[in-house]
């Protein structure tokens, strides 16, 4: 039976087990980097305690960590979690040959720094982009996963259902062509819009957010790493997304998946993961109202409370 939640916060706090006390441990924190496959450098950050679940965060595409901050925080506290920059993002390295821009050497990424820090087996949460990397992750090593949190992503061809408007392909395919002919002007466009004064304003009219929610400073961050992110790169990794078909793994999902959707999401709309949910086995699935797809920093509260309920009911 598929179970779909859309409650609030106060709701979801009575159906968390009181019996439990949420108690902080110590917290150790390591910082570092680990080679992939063909000697990229990757860097991570793992916190918290010994004991507990090990949780990997994976984040979307041209994203640093800063979407995981609220989630990060409040499991650090009690379970080890870990994370990290995907190739050619943020404080990791790019890759010197640029046929290992795909999601296969994403995924080689990850698997990189479990073994780095020792991590046999975790929950892997990916977000936009991260969920078709953890989907591919769980397909090569299906021993190292004990549960999936997918957010606000798509199991194949994001681009067919952006703004869920089929014709958004194209426009990628103008954008890879662009990119690749006039790089040094493509990053140029990219810087500018870094610095544009009304880039919060765009965001709100294009419904990239919800502008009385969300964490500003956060999508300040965001701004600012998508457009220092190389485009030539951007463009060769969004292609090799929307090249992978996850689609018939679903059905073989074998350990506990939670899908976290949102209603406002315009880059992953809502069907698609109620889809997901759909051909997941007894997956669940948490709909947020009046959220968008970075709810991660718009309502962190409640994802929290639905993530830590999801872990105590299928993992202990």
């Amino acid at each position: 039976m598929k179970a779909a939640s859309t409650l609030a916060s106060e709701d979801l706090k009575s159906k968390i087990n009181t019996n439990q006390p949420r108690i902080s441990r110590l917290t150790q924190v390591r910082e570092g980097y680990a080679r992939s496959f063909d000697g990229t450098k990757i860097w991570f950050k793992s916190s918290g305690a010994d004991k507990g679940n090990t949780i990997i965060f994976c984040n979307g595409l041209g994203c640093s960590t800063f979407y995981w901050k609220h989630i990060y925080s409040y499991f650090k506290k009690t379970d080890h979690v870990v994370l990290f920059d995907w190739r050619g993002h943020g404080k990791s390295e790019s890759p010197k040959n640029q046929s290992y821009i795909n999601v296969d050497s994403l995924t080689e990424d990850m698997l990189a720094i479990a073994k780095k820090l020792r991590i046999k087996k975790a929950i892997f949460a990916g977000h936009s982009m991260g969920t078709q990397i953890l989907f591919r992750f769980y397909q090569k090593y299906p021993h190292r996963v004990s549960a999936l949190i997918p957010c606000f992503g798509a199991f194949n061809k994001p681009l067919d259902t952006f703004y869920n408007n089929p014709s958004s392909k194209y426009l990628f395919s103008l954008i890879y062509l662009f990119n690749h002919t006039f790089p040094n002007l493509a990053n140029k466009i990219g810087y500018l819009m870094s610095k544009n004064p009304f880039w919060f304003q765009m965001g709100s009219l294009l419904k990239m957010m919800n502008p009385g929610l969300v964490d500003k400073t956060v999508m300040k961050e965001y701004i600012k790493h998508f457009t220092s992110v190389d485009a030539i790169f951007l463009a060769k990794l969004t292609k090799s997304l929307q090249d992978y078909d996850a689609e018939p793994l679903l059905k073989n999902i074998k350990v506990p998946t939670m899908i976290i959707a949102a209603e406002q999401d315009t880059f992953t709309p809502v069907w698609i993961s109620k889809k997901m949910n759909h051909l997941i086995p007894n997956s669940e699935i948490l709909v947020i109202k009046k959220a968008s797809h970075v709810a991660l920093v718009e309502q962190p509260a409640l994802i929290n409370l639905r993530i830590e309920k999801f872990i105590q009911e299928r993992l202990k």
